[in-house]
């Protein structure tokens, strides 16, 4: 169980070792945030399909392998900042979950 969700262990292992984070980084190369994830067989296929993204990814963004654990942390951080701003922009009757 991650958070509030129930999650069937056999997904998470099957999607062990096959994502990715494409996410900003700092001049230094250095985790920035977060841009999206990327589900691919290896980390060169990740790279490839990220540069169908944006062919100059490599500039400002880097990809890396993550856990699928990882996953869902970050699913759920962004779920509750999304509620969170989408009752602080009053829009609860225009974008239901």
């Amino acid at each position: 169980m991650h958070g509030n969700v129930d999650v069937d262990i056999s997904i998470e292992e099957e999607l062990e070792g096959k994502v990715f984070e494409l996410y900003k980084k700092t001049p230094h190369r250095e985790f920035k945030s977060h841009c999206q994830f990327i589900k691919a067989e290896s980390l060169r296929d990740a790279e490839d399909k990220a540069m169908v993204i944006d062919d100059e990814y490599w500039k400002t963004k880097s990809v890396r392998p993550v856990t699928p654990e990882y996953v869902w942390d970050t699913f759920i951080e962004l779920h509750h900042s999304y509620s969170i701003a989408k009752h602080i922009l009053d829009l609860n009757d225009i974008a239901s979950d």
